[in-house]
């Protein structure tokens, strides 16, 4: 049964203003391909990981940096069985794309006014494609000691689950650290109860979010009380009054579209695209 962890709850006031709720899913890391994938890893949060509720945060985004190449590699194929492939498998066509444009490199034994010269010929080749970062801050003030526990357990989740896992009986290895997907639901979960297909709207998460592909948490940073206050309070049953929170998200593996016709194609990481 997966570990659920609600922030507010559902009983509060706020509770029942707030529009949107991000639910973070982590479960155990996989080499199965169906496992790694967003429905995987939301599947599995469902019975073997666990699940985090908490509302949208003030200022949604992600950053996108693509990585590219700018050497000397010249125009153009290189001569390669993967060239051959990408060239459709017939040799002939990948001969002529290499062979052809070195016919134009007299071009530059001329300075008139028939031929344009370039300085550098070169494009710029795509290295990795980019493993968008998320980042989100929280500001938790407990009203009852429920909260209160449960922002404890939110904490404790998110630091633990960021770790390698130990392997039974084998002290000095580990598998790798846990897996995240992340859902934006609209007006959901009032229960924290509900079934993966109801978590959260597809389109809402990719409006907001961009479709985040399944992730790693790479930092977090927790800090109780407040800044501007000199001491630190607790609530009545010795938990911190006021729990400051930020977290980093990663992609776990770079994207790929998928292409579809306008606004309808599809990011889809290596796993997805296995399966």
């Amino acid at each position: 049964m997966a570990y659920i962890r609600k922030y507010p709850i559902d009983n509060s006031d706020s509770s029942k203003e707030i529009p949107y709720w991000l639910i973070f899913y982590v479960a155990p890391y996989s080499l199965i391909a169906s496992e790694r994938t967003r429905d995987g890893i939301a599947s599995r949060a469902n019975s073997i990981g666990a699940k985090i509720i908490l509302p949208f945060p003030k200022e949604p985004g992600y950053a996108l940096r693509h990585e590219f190449g700018e050497g000397t590699n010249p125009v153009g194929p290189v001569l390669s069985m993967a060239a051959l492939n990408n060239a459709g498998g017939d040799f002939e066509l990948l001969w002529n794309r290499i062979i052809d444009p070195a016919k134009f490199q007299n071009e530059y034994m001329y300075a008139t006014t028939t031929y344009r010269r370039f300085s550098n010929v070169t494009e710029a080749t795509m290295v990795s494609e980019a493993r968008r970062e998320y980042n989100f801050e929280y500001i938790f003030v407990p009203k009852s000691q429920q909260e209160s526990n449960n922002v404890i357990d939110i904490i404790g989740t998110f630091r633990k689950s960021s770790y390698p896992v130990m392997v039974s009986g084998l002290p000095e290895r580990s598998y790798p650290q846990p897996l995240w997907t992340l859902r934006v639901a609209k007006g959901l979960p009032l229960s924290g109860t509900e079934t993966t297909s109801a978590a959260g709207n597809i389109t809402d998460t990719a409006n907001w979010l961009g479709e985040p592909l399944p992730l790693v948490l790479t930092s977090m940073v927790v800090k109780y009380s407040d800044a501007v206050d000199p001491i630190v309070r607790t609530t009545s049953d010795g938990n911190p009054s006021v729990t400051l929170l930020g977290l980093s998200f990663r992609e776990f593996e770079t994207g790929t579209l998928k292409p579809g016709s306008g606004n309808d194609g599809q990011l889809l990481s290596k796993s997805e695209i296995i399966v």
